[in-house]
């Protein structure tokens, strides 16, 4: 079955084509690259015992943090940035590093001889068999190759275009639920201000209660006092006009029981001796 798969090949599927005919990778292929914990920077803590299988024995602290982007706005702290382009490919479709993989050993050319070598020797030991599908997608292919030469570039900058306004409405997403996360928290350390003037708002009324508390105090006091000394006063008038009006009867009487002592008499010896005296007085004053 598997002998059948292979002689079936199709151009149609070149990625199964291309992983039959090269099964290595070159130097500068990625994969070749030794393994380095991005998060440990192939450092070795004191300490702390290296992972195996990591070059310089670093400890990978990537799971402690919580997101390989710790950074400000999402920057890598790995320093390992997304490619934005496809690396180079020759002929529309073989990586340039296989290419390279060659030149040390062959030169420039070793890579097409290489083809051209294995093409033959494929077809002429009928390996892979030219099919009406062979054709098919020969022609395929160079109407794939014509419009990624002629209009490739116009293609790549509208797909460009498209993948910008859907990057650009995620980032504005992310601008705007970054902005609503920092007025929520803008809110909540207003909140939290708020909630202190409350605290001594609270002190203050219960300050003004208690103001409010000694004024009413004093005013009932001064009530108070404005009320004894009207009766203190009440009873000082009151001592005072029962006194006077005793003082008043006692002369009455007195006067009344002297003008009763006085007779007829005594009023005629008072007046005559009150004459002499004034006669007398009269004499000296001559």
């Amino acid at each position: 079955m598997l002998s059948r798969h292979i002689v079936q090949l199709r151009v149609i599927q070149p990625r199964l084509l291309v992983s039959l005919m090269f099964g290595t990778h070159s130097k500068t292929c990625p994969a070749n690259k030794p393994k380095v914990c991005p998060g440990a920077g192939g450092l070795k803590k004191k300490g702390q015992k290296g992972i195996k299988g990591i070059k310089g024995g670093g400890v990978c602290d990537g799971l402690k943090r919580g997101s390989v982007s710790g950074g400000a706005e999402g920057e890598s702290t790995t320093g390992i940035k997304r490619a934005l382009k496809p690396g180079k490919c020759r002929m529309g479709l073989i990586p340039e590093e296989w290419f390279l993989f060659f030149k040390p050993m062959t030169g420039v050319s070793g890579p097409y001889i290489f083809m051209l070598v294995l093409g033959n020797y494929l077809v002429s030991k009928e390996i892979f068999i030219m099919e009406h599908e062979y054709y098919l997608g020969l022609s395929i292919a160079t109407v794939l190759y014509i419009i990624t030469t002629r209009f490739g570039k116009l293609i790549g900058q509208s797909l460009d275009k498209g993948v910008d306004a859907i990057a650009n409405e995620y980032e504005k997403t992310r601008n705007d639920e970054i902005a609503e996360f920092k007025k929520i928290a803008s809110d909540a350390a207003m909140a939290k201000w708020r909630a202190e003037g409350q605290k001594e708002l609270m002190d203050a009324k219960k300050e003004n209660i208690a103001m409010q508390l000694e004024a009413f105090y004093r005013e009932r006091v001064m009530s108070v006092y404005q009320q004894v000394r009207g009766r203190m006063e009440y009873h000082v008038k009151r001592h005072k006009t029962i006194t006077r009006i005793h003082q008043r009867w006692m002369v009455k009487w007195i006067m009344a029981q002297v003008h009763k002592s006085i007779t007829p008499q005594l009023k005629q010896q008072a007046l005559a001796n009150a004459i002499q005296e004034l006669n007398a007085i009269a004499a000296k004053v001559k």
